[in-house]
């Protein structure tokens, strides 16, 4: 029997209206029901994460960013902290400035910001439907590179978004060139900016020392690539019908079903 479970978000447990379907609520609940802890695995902000650790009920702990960060829900301890250094930080962000780029920058639970769209107009918009507690703070500044070298501020996450793909593969390119950090992406449109050795899978390693459970009792679910790690790490490694290919290849398991049609609840009541 499988005692954890670790589920991406976007992509998976996510709808396309970035919501959690009723199915899949269900088929979480009756495995926690039966003792299995489930923990949410996300490239999102803590309190985005949390958002939806609450909604399925969970009591776990979450990791966010990637895996740079991991929080205890019931006390709000932070476990384990991975940040970017402010150098490799503010290299980063004028590689962007070159390549008049988009980007937003994670930090203290606060997003960063030189622009609205694409995640911090989502956030924002989000906001007006969310308590106080759970909203993200979204802060517009001038310039992120100044905020953060003034401030002494560690980022926990970096992420660069362009609909242009030739653009975006070049400024990943000039990024990758940077050894100290780590680079993946988690939607077509986007590549994120992680501390060298930051990953899901290290996350979950945490967890399996954390709780006692070995990897080979773990179940992960994912879609992309920044999921590739933990699914890899995870006795069952498990792939939504809507997973990138390079997902499905290393994957033990692939959903029939995509994110819209619960392919989370398939996963969950075929091996639970």
């Amino acid at each position: 029997m499988y005692k954890l479970i670790a589920i991406d978000l976007d992509g998976t447990l996510l709808n396309s209206q970035k919501e959690i379907s009723g199915k899949n609520i269900k088929a979480i609940q009756d495995a926690m029901n039966k003792g299995i802890k489930v923990i949410i695995c996300s490239g999102r902000i803590y309190k985005g994460a949390r958002l939806y650790a609450r909604q399925i009920g969970s009591r776990e702990l979450v990791i966010a960013c990637n895996g740079a960060i991991i929080r205890d829900m019931a006390t709000e301890e932070a476990l384990y902290d991975n940040s970017l250094s402010t150098e490799d930080c503010i290299n980063v962000i004028d590689i962007c400035h070159q390549e008049n780029v988009y980007f937003h920058v994670y930090a203290n639970d606060i997003m960063y910001t030189e622009k609205l769209a694409f995640g911090s107009t989502f956030y924002v918009k989000l906001n007006e439907k969310l308590k106080e507690e759970d909203r993200i703070d979204v802060r517009l500044v001038d310039n992120v590179a100044d905020v953060i070298r003034d401030n002494s501020i560690k980022a926990s996450k970096l992420i660069v978004v362009s609909e242009d793909g030739s653009i975006l593969s070049r400024v990943r390119e000039k990024a990758e060139s940077i050894k100290s950090i780590d680079v993946v992406s988690s939607f077509y449109d986007n590549f994120e900016v992680l501390n060298k050795g930051v990953s899901k899978r290290k996350a979950l390693e945490y967890v399996s020392q954390r709780y006692g459970i070995d990897s080979s009792d773990m179940i992960a679910i994912g879609d992309n690539e920044n999921d590739i790690s933990m699914i890899t790490y995870a006795g069952l490694g498990i792939a939504v019908g809507n997973a990138e290919d390079s997902l499905k290849e290393a994957a033990g398991y692939i959903t029939q079903a995509t994110n819209d049609e619960d392919g989370v609840a398939e996963a969950i009541n075929r091996f639970i």
